[in-house]
């Protein structure tokens, strides 16, 4: 009887142990990252925050394979080599190979789902942009939204054709003069600086926008600056980038699991900011490199320099 409650007793746990392992384990492969944009929850800004956060950690795990395909190259080298002198070569080798071509094919899974993630946020951001772009046009068209008005083809051709021009047009010429007036007009000389010619002008940040420690939120100081910014961008076509650092100090929470999230959440809260003042989202593109900027450029042993972000305009009209 003792035999047969011990059998019972593997025969549950058997069970058990492939219900807590099997079954998560194939409904996770899908299941919650379908469920991740099924609400609201983000707005147009967060979702490019999302997509930037993705690419950029397939970027890193591209470099970590090339890095890990490297050191097999050379370990194979080294073996052949061993077995040419006539020698035999430690297992050791051997099993380092074995184990660097698993954390490679670990890398590679982890990639293809960020790259599916990539793909399924860059949906919606372009199914979003292409909503607003209709209200634009719907405004300016001035059509009623009932779908059994009857209307003539032509006119709503006319004016459809008139709209998309008006949103698509560009605006004022730029002239490098005429950028360093307005600057100084709107208060901006300390803050940037003005490079390139007529034909490719950009502006940037000379001022760096810094952040507390382990912090993305934007210090009242600077919101004057980026109110002014927003206001003397608005008559410009512009492309705005903006980029978040961190320092290396490494960090590892809920909300920022390293300084790569830390990075971007910088550099999306100064657009915020912006978006605030009246400019479009779609003229926005967010970066960040983390840590790693600073550290290939030996910057400044102070810290607080390197929690920063930065601001790039480029003019495109």
């Amino acid at each position: 009887m003792g035999r047969l409650s011990s059998g019972v007793r593997i025969c549950f746990l058997s069970v058990f142990l492939v219900f807590v392992f099997l079954i998560p384990s194939q409904s996770s492969a899908g299941y919650y990252e379908k469920k991740l944009l099924d609400t609201e929850a983000y707005d147009t800004i967060e979702l490019k925050l999302l997509i930037d956060q993705t690419q950029a950690r397939a970027n890193v795990l591209t470099d970590q394979i090339k890095s890990i395909k490297k050191e097999i190259d050379w370990l194979i080298l080294k073996i052949n080599r061993i077995n040419d002198a006539g020698r035999k070569p430690s297992p050791s080798l051997k099993n380092s190979v074995t184990a660097k071509e698993e954390r490679i094919q670990i890398l590679k899974k982890e990639k293809n789902r960020l790259t599916a993630l990539n793909t399924f946020y860059t949906k919606e951001y372009d199914s979003r942009q292409n909503m607003e772009l209709g209200k634009i046009l719907e405004k300016k068209i001035g059509l009623s939204p009932e779908k059994n008005q009857k209307i003539e083809t032509k006119p709503i051709v006319a004016k459809v054709e008139r709209a998309v021009k008006e949103v698509t047009a560009p605006g004022p010429s730029v002239k490098r003069t005429g950028i360093e007036a307005s600057i100084k007009k709107n208060g901006l000389e300390n803050w940037v600086e003005v490079s390139g010619d007529d034909t490719c002008l950009r502006i940037n940040t000379t001022l760096p926008i810094l952040f507390s420690s382990g912090s993305a939120q934007v210090a009242k100081e600077y919101r004057a600056f980026l109110k002014k910014l927003a206001l003397f961008l608005k008559p410009y076509d512009v492309k705005v980038m903006v980029n978040g650092y961190a320092d290396t100090d490494p960090i590892r929470t809920k909300k920022y699991p390293s300084n790569l999230e830390l990075g971007a959440s910088r550099a999306a809260n100064i657009v915020h900011e912006l978006v605030k003042q009246g400019l479009k989202p779609s003229i926005f593109q967010i970066g960040t490199t983390g840590e790693y900027r600073f550290a290939a450029k030996q910057p400044s042993k102070q810290k607080s320099f390197h929690r920063r972000a930065q601001v790039t305009v480029i003019f495109t009209g």
